[in-house]
């Protein structure tokens, strides 16, 4: 599949309202970041007394993570059904380059995973270490990746 430039995407994301222009805010986006970074940390601490917790905080610190570069930037996921799924699509066209196909495809599962443990039957049965592990890993993978693109080149 191929995928239209960023420019291109984002500005028809915009055009169809999945998207709203805000002023970009580089403070924010670190708060953000930041709080993402302690979300993986608490998940990692509660998942064998709470995995469906465990599993929700792995989504929202990567959610976090990728609205952090939205506000840096200047952008807003629209609210109410689909926000999330845009912000996977964003991550995907966006920053791409930073994050391998095979962890946005992961992400979206852990958007899935998320819903199950949140509104599923018997969600605290679903999700073994492995799982959760696994989860921990591409929320942490995910926020660094947005942190470094944030970040900037590194000057030596």
């Amino acid at each position: 599949m191929i995928r239209p430039d960023p420019v291109t995407w984002l500005r028809e994301a915009v055009v169809t309202r999945d998207l709203d222009r805000i002023r970009g805010d580089m403070a924010a986006a670190g708060t953000r970041i930041n709080d993402a970074r302690a979300t993986v940390k608490a998940a990692r601490k509660v998942q064998a007394d709470a995995p469906s917790f465990a599993i929700a905080g792995c989504h929202d610190a990567a959610r976090k993570s990728i609205t952090a570069h939205m506000v840096a930037t200047g952008y807003r996921p629209k609210k109410g059904d689909g926000a999330r799924r845009i912000v996977i699509e964003y991550a995907r066209h966006v920053l791409g380059h930073v994050i391998t196909d095979d962890d946005l495809d992961a992400l979206d599962g852990l958007r899935r995973d998320r819903g199950n443990a949140e509104y599923g039957d018997f969600a605290q049965q679903r999700f073994d270490q492995a799982h959760l592990d696994q989860a921990a890993d591409l929320a942490e993978r995910i926020v660094n990746a947005v942190a470094a693109e944030l970040a900037g080149p590194t000057k030596r």
